[in-house]
């Protein structure tokens, strides 16, 4: 949730607004008792993206280190666009350059340049601020930008009031307005009709005769983001005049306020007339004199066109709602299409439980009817509906991340209560340096390569219940499932329609079960636990692996391999690379190596997973073209250095092979080859023995 240094209190009494407004939405019961997850190895859905890896205010300048970040391969982070107002911290540009060598991008929030929740006051103070970010990142020269989110959570942030309750016979709204002279005026009233039919005010102009105004229903009341306009046209004398809206003879309508084409001014709130036996309430789908006089969506409109006309390539991101409003999101689009100011990427924000898969069908409804081509779709926030305790927590997030992938969501940002802990990785590290259950699920979505592919869980509808997600990678020859999520303990994982690669009926596939625990987010993990190791045949093309004793708050992860494939051997260009370059070689094993490793923040991390703890023989394939003895240095588990020597080759990427032994213990452990004190090698692979 954005505005983190808002007290929490405040933030409750949004979410109780939001949660209020979701209640009317689509429903679904959840079922646990049906626990088979079916995973279509044929169906690909996407290429790997890691889309949902990011997190807001998960990096800021100086931490966490980037070894932590790397292994994620996370698309996006989400950060302020300066540092000092909204957040002391996790200014975009700093945070882009740190994350340059990482391969993520940042999506940049621009309402964080205001201090509060926000105070914006002007619409030149704001073009001002967007120019300043813009140039920054021009300056910068950065190219990982992902764009450029205008607001946060306007349903709750931004500052419009409306007159409601405009319902008994003496209930009005008079407005004073002025115009240079005597004539017809067009005046546009901006209103809501939440009745199931048309409604009607009583107009009255310098206390002369009544007409009636008929109000189209909206579909819903301001509150829900529903407003239409309708256009009357008045007899007005040059100077000051009055003009009054009335409870009518027919239903009810909200009103939020009255342009005058020609007036001066020419808007006016119907909160700053007389307001008679009715009632003024604040509200992000109305215009206020707090607003700057427009509406979210005259906002956005504008603040798209300028940064735009700041760079044309900027890829804009809207409304970022902090829950899903059917209502607004119609008026919204409709307003964007009319004034060709469509955000490059919709977003919003799931946070209390929300029905993912019904909001996203709803929005592309939404486009479809509006003629609109589908745009992408960033979750700019994302936690299961326990807020600070679920943030992070694989059984929380395992259902999440399997719909934003089966959606193909673009992006998706886990959000940020933990307030007073930024650069955590959205609560993936117990600390500032360690890692907690969290972060290996998330290091394990960043395993994944290939093609996403097909799962389906007993309900797709179900926001807690069990969910998972998957990946094929021909290339690599291996598949994996991840899944989490309240379950009666016992889990059925269908695998079924292998690629070739993996053989035909009756022949056997390799199957590891592995889960990360998760007590809460302060508790170190070191390592992930295997579970079990077995070879199943295939049959029918497909596999049943059962797994029992499933926790729902932990994560879990099915890795399968051809049989007969070896497990030992590490490729480099797959682990966790900082500061150096992949590159390409027939004589490198899988076509690709390391090269470049030749920085003092140059490495190559290696997550290894062994059964017992002993020392072992690593074979390290290298290639040394200096033509004389170079050096890297070793680290295992973060602890003692010590220097690996590496003879000369018969060129760059023309490889030998040097053994040395680690002591490594049960479990997961982390083998760093950084670069040393003399020469250069280039790296391809290491085997455990």
């Amino acid at each position: 949730m954005g505005g983190k240094n808002v007290k929490k209190g405040k933030k409750a009494m949004l979410f109780a607004g939001l949660i209020a407004l979701l209640s009317s939405t689509v429903s679904v019961t959840p079922a646990y008792a049906a626990t088979s997850l079916t995973v279509d190895l044929s169906s690909v859905i996407r290429p790997v993206t890691h889309a949902a890896g990011g997190s807001l205010y998960g990096v800021i300048e100086n931490q966490p280190d980037n070894s932590l970040i790397i292994p994620l391969h996370a698309k996006a982070f989400n950060n302020p666009a300066v540092a000092g107002y909204q957040q002391p911290w996790g200014a975009a540009v700093p945070v882009a350059q740190k994350l340059a060598g990482t391969g993520s991008q940042v999506s940049i929030r621009l309402a964080d340049w205001f201090t509060g929740w926000y105070n914006y006051s002007n619409l030149n103070d704001w073009f001002n601020k967007l120019t300043t970010t813009v140039n920054a990142v021009k300056s910068a020269g950065l190219t990982n930008i992902y764009g450029y989110e205008v607001w946060n959570e306007p349903n709750g942030t931004w500052k419009g009031q409306y007159v409601g309750g405009i319902d008994y016979s003496d209930s009005y709204v008079q407005f004073t307005v002025s115009v240079p002279t005597t004539k017809a005026y067009a005046m546009t009233i901006r209103y809501a009709n939440g009745t199931s039919a048309s409604s009607t005010q009583n107009l009255t102009v310098n206390g002369g005769g009544a007409t009636t105004v008929a109000y189209p229903r909206t579909d819903g009341w301001l509150n829900t983001g529903s407003a239409s306009t309708v256009t009357v046209n008045v007899n007005l004398n040059a100077g000051s005049n009055t003009i009054r809206l009335a409870k009518g003879s027919t239903g009810y309508a909200e009103l939020d306020l009255i342009d005058i084409a020609g007036g001066n001014p020419a808007r006016y709130e119907a909160e700053n007339g007389t307001v008679n036996h009715s009632t003024t309430y604040s509200s992000g789908y109305a215009s206020s004199n707090t607003s700057g006089n427009l509406t979210f969506s005259e906002f956005f409109s504008q603040s798209y066109t300028k940064l735009k006309q700041l760079d044309s390539t900027a890829k804009v991101i809207g409304p970022s709602l902090a829950g899903y409003s059917h209502n607004f999101m119609v008026e919204f689009l409709t307003y964007q299409k009319v004034h060709n100011t469509l955000p490059d990427i919709g977003g919003w924000h799931i946070l209390s439980g929300e029905n993912i898969t019904s909001t996203f069908e709803d929005y592309r409804a939404i486009e479809s009817s509006l003629g609109i081509t589908p745009e992408p779709i960033s979750i700019n926030e994302y936690s299961g509906a326990g807020w600070l305790s679920d943030e992070g927590k694989p059984g929380k997030v395992a259902p999440l991340i399997a719909k934003f992938e089966r959606l193909q969501i673009d992006t998706a940002m886990q959000s940020y209560w933990d307030v007073p802990n930024p650069g955590r990785l959205g609560s993936l590290l117990s600390s500032s340096a360690q890692r907690n259950g969290g972060w290996w699920f998330y290091k394990w979505y960043g395993d994944m390569t290939g093609n996403m592919v097909s799962v389906t869980p007993p309900n797709v509808y179900d926001m807690t219940g069990l969910d998972g997600f998957a990946n094929v990678d021909s290339l690599r020859q291996y598949a994996s499932v991840l899944f989490g999520g309240v379950t009666d303990g016992t889990v059925n994982a269908v695998i079924q329609n292998f690629p070739s690669f993996f053989g035909t009926n009756g022949s056997k596939v390799h199957v590891r079960v592995e889960s990360t625990p998760f007590v809460n987010r302060s508790m170190a993990v070191n390592t992930t636990n295997t579970l079990f190791e077995a070879d199943y045949t295939i049959a029918g093309n497909q596999i049943t692996v059962p797994i029992t004793g499933v926790n729902s708050n932990d994560g879990y992860r099915i890795y399968i391999t051809p049989f007969g494939q070896a497990t030992n051997v590490y490729e480099a260009e797959y682990a966790a690379v900082s500061h150096s370059n992949i590159s390409s070689s027939a004589s490198a094993s899988g076509g690709k190596y390391v090269a470049q490793i030749d920085f003092s923040d140059s490495y190559v991390d290696f997550y290894v997973k062994v059964p017992t703890t002993k020392t072992y023989t690593m074979t390290i394939r290298y290639a040394n073209g200096t033509g004389a003895n170079s050096t890297h240095s070793l680290n295992v588990n973060g602890g003692s250095t010590t220097t690996v020597t590496y003879t000369p080759t018969a060129g760059w990427g023309q490889f030998g092979s040097v053994n040395v032994s680690v002591g490594l213990t049960a479990g997961d452990n982390i083998i760093r080859l950084a670069k040393g004190s003399i020469g250069f090698a280039e790296l391809d692979n290491i085997t455990i023995n």
